[in-house]
């Protein structure tokens, strides 16, 4: 997969859905994309020359036009998506102009601050909501959502786009947008897929792994306490982190829950969320379009920090003589993988008193 530094980089750039590549490529100097797997829309900036002052006027940018770019080589173009452009600045000297988009699929109506209060709902009702609501197609990419019952979450003057990006991270799922998909996926599914590629460190032209051991956890548990008795209640939802951590501290997540899926969920999202870090860094190679966010890819040569590990974002940046590719990486097996409970149909909405007894055993 990885290509030779002697290849010469192409790109292909549609402006509202015409085809403007030759008539830009002179005064192209920079094009960067970044591609995010969540928390962030994926960006296109293109950065042109305008010492001849084509950009003042004739050609200056409209805030909503489209641009579509296709990046790799002549051979190997992928289409990066639909973006919007969201922000026109004007410098010099030299004079130069710099154009960024963002992904189309992220519209002023997601980046809005709400309210609202939902009752005894699945973690997919909810979803479907916001899709109905924006226009988009759910994707339950491990078919789990229908196994997450609420019995309440409240959104409070928080963006769609926040509030559904917490409440996914909350028990254990990636949350994207990506086009006219909104997309969720099991972190667990994602660091269990295969690798797309082999990266040996002589194929890198700069590295940068830490491992860290602050704010890592051993395992994980949920409390809450019985409403009536006052006693405090320890689920039996304690998972072992798996990747050889030292630490010996417990996390303890907070909030209520009041079944089974719904505390498995929340532990081991709790736990994810604090250990995806404790290993990761940033690798640099030779532009490779088909390396992006939401992969996993093995790394050699690295000794004990040699592994799997997955990519959570990338930025590919092209000029008049080079394509490089930057990789946010992070090690994988930082949790176990899930159990999964077949169900055909939203679990019955219990109390956290009827749901267990004080000994912290769920009844199911």
């Amino acid at each position: 997969m990885i290509q030779e530094a002697s290849r010469k980089p192409a790109v292909k750039v549609f402006w509202n859905k015409n085809n403007v590549t030759t008539q830009i490529e002179k005064y192209t100097s920079k094009i960067t994309f970044h591609d995010h797997e969540e928390d962030a829309s994926d960006e296109l900036e293109l950065v042109m020359d305008n010492t001849s002052g084509i950009w003042f006027e004739d050609w200056y940018p409209t805030t909503g036009d489209t641009l579509q770019l296709y990046v790799g080589y002549q051979d190997k173009l992928i289409d990066t998506g639909l973006f919007e452009v969201d922000e026109i600045t004007l410098n010099g000297m030299p004079d130069q102009i710099t154009i960024k988009a963002i992904s189309a699929g992220i519209t002023q109506a997601l980046r809005t601050r709400n309210n609202k209060a939902f009752e005894q709902q699945t973690l997919k009702q909810i979803a479907q909501y916001f899709c109905n609501k924006h226009g988009f197609t759910l994707v339950d990419g491990s078919n789990m959502l229908n196994q997450i019952w609420l019995d309440r979450k409240t959104q409070e003057n928080k963006t769609d786009l926040a509030f559904l990006s917490e409440l996914a991270k909350e028990y254990g799922f990636m949350f994207s947008i990506k086009g006219v998909k909104m997309v969720f996926i099991s972190y667990y599914d994602m660091e269990n897929t295969t690798s797309v590629a082999e990266i040996d460190k002589t194929q890198l032209k700069d590295y940068n792994i830490t491992e860290k051991t602050y704010d890592t956890y051993a395992s994980a548990e949920i409390r809450q306490r019985n409403p009536k008795k006052g006693k405090l209640i320890t689920m039996n939802n304690s998972y072992q982190d798996w990747s050889g951590n030292t630490v010996k501290e417990k996390l303890v997540v907070s909030g209520s829950v009041s079944s089974a899926p719904q505390a498995e969920a929340k532990v081991k999202g709790g736990l994810w969320n604090k250990n995806k870090y404790k290993q990761s860094g940033t690798v640099t190679l030779v532009g490779e379009p088909l390396l992006i966010a939401g992969q996993n890819i093995d790394l050699t040569g690295l000794g004990l920090a040699s592994g799997k590990y997955h990519v959570p974002s990338s930025t590919h940046t092209i000029d008049q003589s080079s394509y490089v590719t930057l990789l946010e990486v992070r090690k994988t097996g930082t949790i176990p993988k899930p159990k999964r409970v077949p169900r055909t149909k939203p679990p019955k909405p219990t109390t956290a008193e009827t749901a267990q007894e004080d000994t912290g055993e769920w009844e199911d």
